[in-house]
């Protein structure tokens, strides 16, 4: 949002908030990995051929859908019906990386965590007593994957010069955050033990990965970087920030775990959301770019918000519009006909049964599963 309502490329303040919101993506695979882990870690009867099928018709069906309603539009947008040998390249491309929509790139390195879990599920397994060595050694293959990515020096013309730029939709820069959530599942009561009254540490923690997230942003801006480039969101610096983040989440569910049965309304609400949590997701940048896209054939190069308004109120009035626009179309999406195979979950009722307060919880955990993990 801020990117796209800002001048992502000069925009220090836009570029520094961004650079901190960055860490859902990597919380995002935290908890597929402690949810696949959570559910398979124990089961004897496991089978990869199994899992697949069930798991990955959720995400690839919607996946492909999806890509082409942001090609379609994007072809329509940039009226290039014209050259549709061209278009078809892009929609080629798009599917390969997970390009078409800029979200959709998450989708794609879930499809690949799906086809690698049953070696992750085997290398957990494996390390059964060693799981902190697992751990580092996850990190440390980490830290090196971002590190190339942010200095690697190929040959120009070259495969990997014109193609590793992709690695964002691949596997590689998250995988320490699957394992990290992995391994929690696998030790979830000492963890939770472990976090219950120490929030006031890990905020500490927030704060002081923030801060140094910061420090490392304003010292590459003062070395010369353009402030998108110093904000990216792969950084090295980035990740005691994002990983401090992911233990504040935890924690802060934890907490709300332990108090539900006296927050019966929010458990309603976080079952509503959870079950159209994956709608949102697929549509909102949609929404988006019919809100800060020029309209065709004008000569201006900013949306109707940004001419009129300005920072911060366009982004902030964009923003209320896409949540609310989004809200809507999720909803009907959830009803439609295929609904499994436009947003990864069975068909909502029209007129949907109304839930007991006794059953939100078990509704809620049920839901979360399938589009998380």
């Amino acid at each position: 949002m801020l990117s796209n309502t800002n001048n992502s490329d000069t925009s220090v303040l836009a570029n520094a908030l961004g650079m901190w919101g960055h860490f859902t993506r990597n919380a995002f695979f935290f908890l597929t990995g402690f949810v696949l882990m959570f559910g398979n870690y124990d089961k004897t009867d496991f089978r990869a051929t199994q899992f697949w099928p069930r798991r990955l018709k959720l995400v690839v069906i919607p996946y492909l859908i999806w890509s082409v309603v942001y090609w379609g539009y994007s072809v329509v947008a940039n009226g290039g019906w014209s050259e549709m040998g061209f278009w078809f390249e892009q929609l080629r491309n798009g599917l390969i990386w997970g390009t078409a929509g800029f979200q959709l790139y998450f989708i794609f390195v879930i499809i690949q965590f799906y086809l690698l879990f049953p070696v992750i599920l085997w290398i957990v397994r494996k390390t059964r007593n060693h799981h902190v060595t697992l751990l580092v050694a996850s990190l440390i293959i980490q830290l090196a994957v971002l590190y190339t990515l942010n200095h690697l020096s190929a040959p120009q013309g070259s495969w990997l010069y014109e193609n590793w730029w992709h690695a964002y939709s691949t596997f590689l820069p998250y995988q320490f955050f699957v394992f990290l959530g992995a391994v929690a599942a696998v030790h979830r009561d000492r963890v939770d033990e472990w976090l219950r009254g120490r929030g006031w540490w890990i905020l500490a923690g927030v704060i002081a990965g923030g801060v140094f997230a910061y420090v490392t942003f304003s010292e590459r801006l003062a070395d010369g970087q353009p402030p998108a480039l110093a904000g990216f969101a792969l950084n090295p610096t980035l990740q005691p920030f994002i990983f401090m983040a992911i233990v504040a989440l935890y924690a802060t569910a934890l907490r709300w775990s332990d108090r539900r049965d006296r927050t019966p309304r929010f458990n309603k609400v976080v079952a509503y959301a959870s079950n159209r949590s994956f709608a949102i997701f697929l549509a909102h940048v949609f929404v988006l770019q019919l809100l800060i896209l020029p309209r065709l054939n004008s000569p201006e190069t900013q949306g109707w918000f940004e001419q009129h308004l300005g920072a911060p109120w366009a982004t902030i009035v964009v923003y209320l519009l896409t949540v609310s626009i989004t809200l809507v179309i999720a909803e009907g999406l959830r009803r439609a006909p295929f609904a499994l195979y436009l947003t990864g979950r069975p068909r909502i009722p029209v007129r949907a049964k109304r839930t007991t307060g006794s059953s939100v919880t078990s509704d809620t955990s049920r839901q979360v599963e399938p589009t998380r993990g």
